[in-house]
């Protein structure tokens, strides 16, 4: 007899959740007048599931290019930290480039060697740019470096008396060593600026192989800025022995390239040269 009231309760039951099946209808957000909630039939039977209106959908999204945004300025923050870029050089990008008739070339060059980054690391391409002192290979060579740190390209630009300065200071200690050392294996690009400008000595000849052989041999590019010429720089790297071992395998990653120009720092001379004229003027 109980268990007759207990099917008859339970078929009055089903009967009114059928009829409240039959009564439930999408839901809709009164912001955006989107569902927030949609009837679906599963087995026969109607249920009711949330779902995200368009102004929620639109609020996650924009949560989560915010938090995106973050750890993307999060590597590229880390990324110009282990640079080792100097901050001189840090607002050195093509847009704020000064064309002229002079510097043209060079921006050419750089622009096209950056859009194309990416058949230049699976070749391995390189340049050596010499020239003048002042004609704007160091600028030239921080845009590039900049402008792929942008894209999260690992980048190391720092000037051949530096570098070596590192190893110096690393020298009684094999763990900072090592770091140096792997910080520069890791980077897609290595940038030497003003090789040729460091002491003459055994130990920098011997240090300096030692970077570039380890790029050739990782087949990653390397760029290089001196104010010799290829001559100089050819007699500069060759060793006690004769060889000259490190220029060949500089010529084998780095394309020469001659680069010319007007000096800048004379122009930014002769533009402090006024302001100051003007202050004892006035």
């Amino acid at each position: 007899m109980e268990s007759m009231k207990n099917i008859i309760a339970n078929m009055t039951k089903q009967k009114e959740q059928l009829c409240n099946n039959d009564q439930l209808q999408d839901e809709y957000c009164e912001k955006c007048n989107t569902r927030k909630s949609v009837v679906i039939e599963i087995l026969g039977q109607k249920r009711k599931m949330p779902c995200l209106c368009k102004c929620e959908s639109d609020k996650i999204k924009e949560q989560q290019l915010i938090e995106e945004n973050k750890q993307k300025q999060m590597r590229l923050d880390k990324l110009k930290m282990n640079s080792l870029m100097d901050k001189k050089f840090e607002q050195c990008t093509f847009k704020n480039w000064n064309m002229d008739a002079s510097n043209k070339k060079m921006y050419e060059l750089g622009i096209n060697y950056t859009k194309n980054w990416q058949k230049m690391k699976q070749d391995n391409i390189g340049f050596i740019l010499y020239g003048g002192v002042g004609i704007g290979k160091t600028y030239l060579v921080s845009c590039i470096a900049n402008a792929l740190l942008e894209q999260y390209v690992p980048v190391i630009i720092t000037s051949s008396i530096a570098l070596l300065g590192r190893y110096k200071k690393a020298y009684l200690d094999k763990e900072a060593e090592v770091i140096i050392t792997n910080n520069l294996q890791h980077a897609d690009l290595l940038i030497i600026d003003d090789l040729g400008a460091e002491n003459d000595t055994n130990w920098v000849k011997e240090k300096i192989y030692e970077i570039i052989d380890s790029r050739y041999r990782d087949s990653k590019p390397t760029i290089i800025t001196t104010n010799l010429t290829l001559e100089q720089l050819r007699e500069k790297l060759t060793g006690e022995d004769g060889v000259t071992r490190t220029y060949d395998r500089l010529l084998e990653m780095c394309y020469p390239i001659k680069l010319q120009g007007k000096s800048r720092r004379i122009n930014a001379y002769n533009t402090k040269e006024k302001i100051i004229k003007n202050l004892l003027i006035n």
